[in-house]
Parts: C-alpha cells; sequence; structure tokens
C-alpha cells in the first residue's frame, strides 16, 4: 500500500544517493581490493626485522602460551617479552646447562642435570623458587603451577611434588631404594589430587609400569604410601604421560596409546580407550587437556601391516578419536601445537596445519633451525636457530617482493 504521506521528490533523490554510493563502492573495490587479491599478490612468511641474537652454548629456550608473549630462557636470565619487542619482567639466574619445562602459563627453570633449585614463574613472574639437598635428575611444572622433581639419592631416588604454598616441605614425598627399579617421568594432575609415576624395572626382563597415587594424605588413608592402583607394560617402555581435562590420563608407550579415567576411590582407574599404533612415534604433543598430536617413524616389528608413511601427523581428541591427518613426506624432528593447530617439520623445512589437518602454510628457514613456535596468532612465528633468533609474520606481499622474505638481520639485540 502506498504511504500518501510519502514525498516523491525525496524517493527519487534518495534512490540516486543510494545509486551513487553503490558505483563509488564498486569502482572502489575495483581499483584497490581486487588488485590487492589479484595474482601479482601471495601470502608469504615474511622477516619482520624484530628478533635477537645469544651465544651458541647459551642454553637458550623458548615457550609460548596462545599469546603475543613469550618465555626467553638462558643460562643467566629469564625474560617475559612479547612480539612487539617488550619486555615486560626479567629475572636473573646462574646456570651452566639450564633446563626449561613449560606448562601452560607456567615454566620451571633449573640445571639440566645435578643441580639443586629449581624457580618456576608465570606470567606475573617469579611464583616461587625450592631447593633439593640431592643432585635432581628431572623435573616437570603442570598448567596449575605443581613442581614435580625425580632427585637421585646415593642407592635410590626421591620423588617430590611442590607449589608455591608448599616449597620448604613437599606435597608429596616417596623414596625409592632398589638399584633395579628407576622412576622416569612424573605427573601432577591439576586439581593437585593425584600423581602418576613411570618405574622402569629391569629385575625380571625388561617392564614399565605406570603407578597412581594421591598426594593427599587424608585421601592416601588405608593405601600403601597412597597407591591406588599400578599399571603394567610388560615389554614396553612408557614415552610420555599427560594429564587432560577431567583428570583422564594419557599413557604412551613405545606400542600404544593409552587412556585411564582417575576418580575418587582406591581402585578407581579405569581404562576408556587405547589406539594401537603401528609405527614407532618420533614426537608426541599435547594442547590444553583436549588434544595430542603424534609424528610417525619406522614402522614397529610387532605390527602386521604396512603402516603409515614416515612423517604422517596424527591428530586426536581426548575421546580418543582422530580429527585429522597430514602426510609431511619426510620424517619429523620438531613437533609444536598452539592456537588449535599443529607446527610440524625438520631442519629448515616446516608445515602449519589446524587439527582437521588442513594446511595454513609451509615455511622454510635459511638457517638451521633450533625451535619453532606460535605467538600471536598461527600467522606470527618465532624461528630460533644455534644463535639467533627472529619473529616472522604471514602477510600478503607482491611477487616482486619476496626475495625479502626469508631475510635475516638484526644489528642489535633489542633485549636490556
Amino acid at each position: 500500500m502506498k504511504n500518501e504521506n510519502e514525498n516523491p521528490r525525496l524517493t527519487v533523490l534518495a534512490k540516486v544517493l543510494i545509486a551513487a554510493a553503490l558505483l563509488v563502492a564498486a569502482v572502489l573495490v575495483h581499483t584497490f581490493v581486487l588488485p590487492y587479491f589479484s595474482s601479482n599478490h601471495e601470502m608469504s612468511i615474511m622477516a619482520t626485522g624484530r628478533g635477537f641474537t645469544y651465544d651458541f652454548d647459551s642454553g637458550a629456550a623458548f615457550h609460548s602460551n596462545d599469546s603475543r608473549f613469550f618465555y626467553y630462557v638462558t643460562r643467566d636470565m629469564v625474560r617475559f617479552i612479547n612480539s612487539n619487542e617488550v619486555t615486560e619482567w626479567q629475572f636473573p639466574q646462574n646456570f651452566i646447562n639450564p633446563w626449561l619445562s613449560a606448562r601452560g602459563n607456567y615454566v620451571a627453570v633449573g640445571e639440566e642435570r645435578g643441580g639443586l633449585n629449581i624457580s618456576v614463574f608465570n606470567e606475573n613472574g617469579l611464583r616461587f623458587q625450592v631447593t633439593l639437598e640431592n643432585p635432581v635428575l628431572s623435573f616437570w611444572v603442570n598448567e596449575t603451577g605443581f613442581l614435580s622433581v625425580i632427585a637421585q639419592y646415593e642407592g635410590g631416588y626421591g620423588i617430590y611434588v611442590f607449589n608455591e604454598h608448599k616449597t620448604s616441605t613437599p606435597l608429596f614425598h616417596w623414596d625409592i631404594y632398589d638399584d633395579l627399579v628407576t622412576p622416569t617421568h612424573v605427573e601432577v594432575s591439576p586439581d593437585g589430587k593425584y600423581v602418576a609415576i613411570t618405574i622402569v624395572d629391569l629385575s625380571f626382563n625388561v617392564r614399565s609400569s605406570v603407578q597412581f597415587r594421591y598426594i593427599n594424605q587424608r585421601d592416601a588413608w588405608g593405601t600403601e604410601q597412597g597407591r591406588f592402583a599400578t599399571q603394567d607394560f610388560s615389554g614396553e617402555f612408557v614415552t610420555a604421560l599427560r594429564f587432560m581435562d577431567g583428570n583422564r590420563l594419557i599413557i604412551a608407550t613405545t606400542e600404544r596409546i593409552t587412556c585411564f579415567q582417575l576418580g575418587p576411590g582406591h581402585t578407581a582407574s579405569r581404562e576408556l580407550w587405547t589406539i594401537e599404533l603401528e609405527n614407532a612415534k618420533t614426537h608426541i604433543e599435547f594442547y590444553k587437556g583436549t588434544h595430542f598430536a603424534f609424528a610417525t617413524g619406522d614402522r614397529l616389528l610387532t605390527t602386521t601391516g604396512d603402516g603409515d608413511p614416515i612423517g604422517t601427523v596424527h591428530i586426536y581428541g581426548i575421546n580418543g578419536n582422530p580429527t585429522g591427518r597430514f602426510e609431511l613426506g619426510r620424517r619429523a624432528t620438531h613437533l609444536r601445537m598452539g592456537h588449535n593447530s599443529i607446527i610440524a617439520g625438520g631442519d629448515r623445512s616446516f608445515h602449519a596445519m589446524n587439527f582437521r589437518g588442513m594446511p595454513l602454510w609451509e615455511y622454510t628457514s635459511l638457517f638451521d633451525t633450533r625451535d619453532l613456535l606460535f605467538l600471536d596468532n598461527t600467522n606470527t612465528i618465532l624461528v630460533a636457530g644455534s644463535n639467533q633468533a627472529e619473529i616472522f609474520e604471514r602477510r600478503r606481499v607482491r611477487e616482486e617482493n619476496r626475495e625479502n622474505e626469508f631475510e635475516f638481520g638484526i644489528e642489535e639485540d633489542f633485549l636490556p
């Protein structure tokens, strides 16, 4: 129905203005937007000129947690900086061979082997430090700041768990005095209730086992030093432990990956799923309690099938179902996860993919690469070599400018 109050002249003017605006928009798109996305532009990994150098033997290590900020650790300093060259904080230290354990927003730094001191940081700086009486063999920190340690005694081992509220005395302590039994890994659940300990027993052939123990003494009442379950893996070596969401523990061995559900009660450990492997794993990584990925190596002698091509990246969800796969076409020596994506590769050639296995980009470095990780997003990466590191960004550039794609040149260190 026609509006009797409608002014015909205003209606015609409005239509003319709209048509003019559409014409201007079309011209702008044709002049500026379409040429930018035409064939003379493409996405490339470009050097930003932001980076730093370090000594070859500085022990440089890096960690990022889906953030523009990242940790930069050397033998004399821990720094928390961002991709725009801003140092948030720094903490001096003195190590011969620093070792970094990182999970989420937490990092733990200590001597690689034989040290007595370990420092734990998060984005706010130093959270706590522990000093042990016996040399440290290995240590790990989880995403809620629990620190687990294996120390070596004369004729045995000590296993400890600390957090920022219990530093002078441990939350958990268990001694092992047996020349044929060696602990190799300790994993603490995010809620601090459970500890899983990998044990290698050489007393009869070769056997690996994972012991489940309570950390809190009240929960441990009625058990043998808090132990409520043990999972044996005869003839296999446990290569990785990781607590995932909902206190699910993933155990990776040389032949399988199994998930157990831990809960209240002294016998509350049940198997949820198992993935039988046909190839050896070269790397396995976990992401925020929800996903994990591994890269394949040579075919296992115990399998009857053909296995996967070497360098196949498999991605799984916490339910044990595959979400994607990607074939590198070569052996993987590097695997990193971040921003619901994966970086995989080796030497100087790397691929990024999402959790469905869809490729994001490919990058080839001009120098030997020690580490490569996501920063702000999947298009911003830190590339670390033997004595230098630089931040690269994936940008849309003209083809004639691609000769600058992989340039690495830093005149001075941007860090104090």
